[in-house]
């Protein structure tokens, strides 16, 4: 499967002179979580999230405040290569813009695309990465996806494990680093071992640092997923974040550490 069968083609994109303010309608009317902006070419030459367009910016322009720095995926590359991408500690996005062999954008590939893909029912045992199954694990919504869920990891030769944290912002990252360990080692995933809980922390941190960009100042509401595979563990948090947790967007969160 590569990136081209699974990305949104045609996406809505943005150019250095919109305004911020127009930026921010279009997110909020089709709940992006980003933007990407092209030149005359459709070149992709930097993208905009929500946290650029708080605030009423009517004059103020969308090339003021995106981020320059953009990757790309090629939509030639295979799902697993995107995935690759996606999990990297230098690559903390939720989305990548697709590109052409004239560096023309095409299209978008979400993570969710990515590991919705790779996670499907009826993939061959092995072929699930512990990145890939974090995170979905971590989106289960009843106990049976749970359980199921749970079982799947198994069969792939991956240890799993799952729990749940709330906590205010002041709290939240111990009780993430404190549920998570007492969750992997209830689950078999680590050993009772300084090395071992201290992977953990370390992919806990990635989520916390990720936290106090997407969401500085706010507390949350998790369920956690821990999956270790061969050398290395990936943690993920979904949920919410924010003052009023029922009207805040979902998010998911991921850090990985190795063994």
């Amino acid at each position: 499967m590569l990136v081209k069968d699974i990305m949104i083609p045609n996406p809505v994109l943005l150019k250095a002179q919109q305004s911020i303010f127009s930026a921010r309608e279009i997110m909020l009317i089709h709940e992006y979580e980003c933007l990407f902006v092209v030149d005359a070419d459709r070149k992709p030459i930097g993208v905009v999230t929500s946290l650029h367009t708080t605030g009423d910016e009517k004059k103020r322009t969308v090339d003021k405040v995106m981020k320059t720095e953009v990757i790309t995926l090629k939509e030639t590359q295979t799902v697993q290569e995107a995935a690759k991408a996606f999990t990297s500690s230098e690559h903390k996005v939720l989305a990548m813009p697709v590109v052409d062999d004239n560096g023309a954008l095409v299209g978008v590939v979400s993570l969710m695309d990515v590991v919705k893909d790779l996670s499907q029912p009826g993939a061959k045992e092995g072929t699930l990465t512990p990145e890939a199954a974090v995170i979905y694990l971590s989106m289960t919504r009843t106990e049976e996806k749970e359980r199921l869920w749970l079982e799947r990891i198994r069969q792939n030769n991956l240890k799993p494990a799952i729990t749940q944290v709330g906590a205010n912002a002041e709290k939240l990252p111990i009780k993430l680093r404190e549920s998570a360990i007492v969750a992997a080692i209830a689950y078999g995933v680590i050993r009772e071992d300084m090395r071992e809980k201290t992977a953990v922390s370390n992919a806990i941190r990635e989520i916390v640092l990720q936290l106090k960009v997407i969401a500085p100042g706010l507390g949350g509401g998790f369920k956690v997923g821990i999956v270790r595979g061969e050398g290395r563990v990936a943690v993920a948090a979904f949920g919410r974040c924010g003052h009023a947790l029922a009207n805040s967007p979902e998010m998911i969160f991921i850090g990985y550490s190795v063994l």
